[in-house]
C-alpha cells in the first residue's frame, strides 16, 4: 500500500553546513584582467563614437563611462564568491553575489563528466569540469577555475563512483 509521510522540515540538514572549496585564487584574477580589458576597449570605442561621430549634446553621457570600473571588480568577486563541494553522494556548487544560487547533483543521476581547458586556462594550468544530468543534453553546471591536477582527479573520482553505482 502507497503511504507519504510527512517529512518534519526543522530536521533537514542546512546548507550552510557545505563546506565549499573556493576556486583558484588566479582564475579570479584572470577573470578580472580579462574584464578590465574588455571593458576598457568598449570604454574607448564608445567614448570615440560618442566624441567624433555623435551631436555635441551626446557628450555628456560619457561620464557614465566612470561606471564601467564596477565591472572587473563585480567579476573578481563573483569568482572569489564561487566554490564546489565534493561529498559522498553528490557534487555541489556556490554561485552569485546579488542572485545566490546552489546546485546539488546527486551521483547517481550523473550522465558524464568532461574536462575542459581554453587558451587561459592552460597558461594559468586551471581547468573546468561540465557536469551533466542523467535525462538532459546540456549541463547540470560547470565549475570553472579548478587546478588541472584537483580537476583530474574530481573527474576520476566521479567517474569511479558513476562505475560502482551506475
Amino acid at each position: 500500500m502507497f503511504s507519504n509521510i510527512d517529512v518534519d522540515i526543522t530536521e533537514l540538514p542546512a546548507t550552510e553546513s557545505i563546506n565549499f572549496v573556493p576556486l583558484e585564487r588566479r582564475y579570479a584574477v584572470a577573470r578580472f584582467v580579462l574584464a578590465t580589458v574588455w571593458t576598457t576597449l568598449t570604454g574607448l570605442v564608445a567614448s570615440a563614437v560618442v566624441w567624433w561621430l555623435l551631436p555635441e549634446t551626446w557628450r555628456y553621457g560619457l561620464f557614465a563611462l566612470l561606471l564601467l570600473p564596477i565591472l572587473p571588480l563585480l567579476t573578481y568577486w563573483s569568482c572569489r564568491r564561487c566554490g564546489y563541494a565534493l561529498r559522498d553522494h553528490d557534487i555541489a556548487l556556490r554561485r552569485g553575489i546579488f542572485w545566490q544560487g546552489q546546485i546539488v547533483q546527486p551521483f547517481v543521476r550523473l550522465q558524464h563528466i568532461e574536462l575542459t581547458r581554453g587558451p587561459v586556462d592552460k597558461y594559468l594550468d586551471l581547468a573546468g569540469l561540465r557536469i551533466f544530468s542523467a535525462g538532459t543534453g546540456t549541463e547540470t553546471f560547470k565549475i570553472p577555475g579548478l587546478n588541472s591536477s584537483t580537476a583530474e582527479r574530481i573527474r576520476q573520482r566521479l567517474l569511479d563512483v558513476q562505475s560502482t553505482e551506475g
